[in-house]
This record gives structure tokens, sequence and C-alpha cells, in this order.
């Protein structure tokens, strides 16, 4: 019985300082979206002093934590980002979005008029601007989505012709593309 109790208090040790050991979530960067643990013996770290100049090509209407899940990944990885030390102005990310995903562009008035409901990407797209990251819609996507440009859009996202165009000439600018 003396075994099995000093093996069962030997367990339970091991397994607290396991847990009291394990990093805890955090977001450093984009405050309450894209949540981090970061382990700095992790085998491939970013490299501060490089630039990293990043593509998404947002499409899915998936949602993780309440919010598209393209923006919230997007979070996610300024949060690594911040967390390993890169500064701002050595990440530029642009996020282009079309297909199902495009009403997430809209305002709250447009968006209470067709879902009635604000639109719940709002906030996380105020703080990844404001981070610094751009983000777009393709016109075409707008105009599928029966979606006015001009009057219907947020303020955190800019108005382009086509992801037809804008996908290529980021490449062209050496983003690299994320899916």
């Amino acid at each position: 019985m003396k075994i099995k109790n000093l093996l069962l208090v030997f367990f339970l040790t091991i397994l607290t300082l396991n847990f009291a050991a394990a990093q805890e979530w955090q977001t450093p960067v984009i405050d309450g979206y894209g949540k981090v643990k970061y382990f700095k013996d992790a085998g491939i770290q970013p490299e501060k002093d490089k630039e990293y100049k990043i593509l998404y090509h947002l499409t899915s209407k998936n949602e993780k934590e309440g919010v598209n899940a393209g923006l919230w990944h997007i979070a996610r990885q300024v949060n690594l980002f911040g967390v390993t030390g890169v500064p701002s102005q050595n990440v530029k990310i642009v996020a282009v979005i079309s297909g199902p995903d495009t009403d997430i562009v809209m305002s709250d008035d447009a968006y209470m008029k067709r879902y009635q409901k604000k639109n719940p990407n709002l906030d996380l797209m105020k703080k990844l601007t404001d981070y610094g990251v751009k983000i777009e819609v393709c016109g075409q996507a707008a105009a599928e989505h029966n979606i006015d440009p001009y009057s219907e859009l947020n303020k955190y996202t800019d108005f382009t012709l086509s992801a037809l165009i804008d996908i290529p000439t980021y490449q062209m600018q050496g983003y690299v593309i994320m899916f």
C-alpha cells in the first residue's frame, strides 16, 4: 500500500510540474485574437532582422472563436512575430478577400441590414490594420455578392479591381502566399 501511495504522489507531482512548465496561451500584439504559445527552444524561429512579406487569400466562411478563421490566423501570425521579437516594421501582410468570405468586408450598417447583427470581424480588422496589415476586397467578388464598394465597405478594407490582379501583383513584389 505504501508503494502505491508513493507512486501516486510521485505521478501527481510529475503531472503538476508538467502543467506548471507548460506555456500559457497569449495574444501579445493582437489582443484577444490569434492566441499563441511560445516555445523558445522550437526548431525554427523567425529572424528578427529579415523582412517578411506575406500574402493571404481569404476565401472561406469558416470561423474560429466567433470571427473569420483567415483573419484569426493572420492575428496568430502577427502574435508569433511579436512574441519572438520581430519588429512590426519588418512584417508586411496583405489579406485579399474574395469568394464566400466577401461579406466580412461589410460595414456594421450594411451587415446589419443583411444579417440582422453587427459584423463580428470589425474589432479584429481594426486591430490588424492598426498593426499594419492591409485588407483588400476583390471588386469582382463584391459585385457578385451585391456589396456596394462605395457605400457598404467597412473603413478597414480597401477596394481593388480583382483578386486575379492583386495576387500576382503582390507575388511579383516578393510576397509569399499563405493558404
